[in-house]
């Protein structure tokens, strides 16, 4: 073999990449965090749908029935508003949400692409989840206070309980916070290895 022969061989050989990636095994690992995000996004929507939508049956049926003072039954209509406006909020993220997944294409750019987006999503879901039981709160300490006595101990567990929804939100938004920052890596080695 002449010299240029053997020069072209080696110079073909350091040209090729150490490593191959598997695209089809990174492929079904990344539709496996996008299906993942997708299925804690939904699973997330509907328990506060249905939670704030029992909240406000349950609200106005007491109201209702036990005929509270006229004047304290508007701080209940008030909180029921909110918590309904919250589930309409929450509907149409939903809605925007289904509808964007179909912004993304199917390759694997587009599926890490969505899952990142999905992850943020969820970091402000978090964040409205969890900040949303501040005038909630604000809104029972006032019917508390006209009404007293027996609600006192029902608004207490309820604050109670939203400040653990809180901490479970906030726990929540660093989760998806991490998960997107991991998402957002892979896809800046991707793009650097093309």
């Amino acid at each position: 073999m002449e010299f240029d022969e053997m020069k072209k061989i080696w110079d073909a050989q350091t040209n090729q990449p150490l490593y191959v990636i598997d695209e089809k095994a990174l492929h079904n690992r990344i539709q496996s965090k996008m299906s993942g995000e997708f299925r804690l996004a939904s699973m997330r929507e509907w328990s506060t749908i249905l939670f704030y939508l029992g909240a406000v049956g349950l609200m106005l049926g007491f109201n209702h029935f036990i005929h509270l003072k006229p004047g304290a039954s508007i701080f209940v209509y008030l909180l029921a508003a909110w918590m309904f406006g919250t589930v309409v909020y929450i509907v149409v993220s939903r809605t925007r949400r289904i509808e964007a997944s179909r912004r993304f294409d199917r390759s694997i750019h587009g599926d890490l692409d969505y899952a990142i987006w999905l992850a943020g999503y969820q970091m402000r879901l978090s964040l409205v989840i969890g900040f949303n039981f501040l005038p909630i709160g604000v809104i029972l300490i006032l019917f508390s206070w006209e009404v007293g006595g027996l609600f006192m101990a029902c608004v207490v567990v309820i604050l109670v309980s939203a400040i653990l929804t809180f901490y479970v939100e906030r726990k929540g938004y660093r989760a998806s916070k991490s998960r997107k920052h991991a998402l957002q890596v892979l896809k800046g080695k991707l793009e650097s290895s093309r």
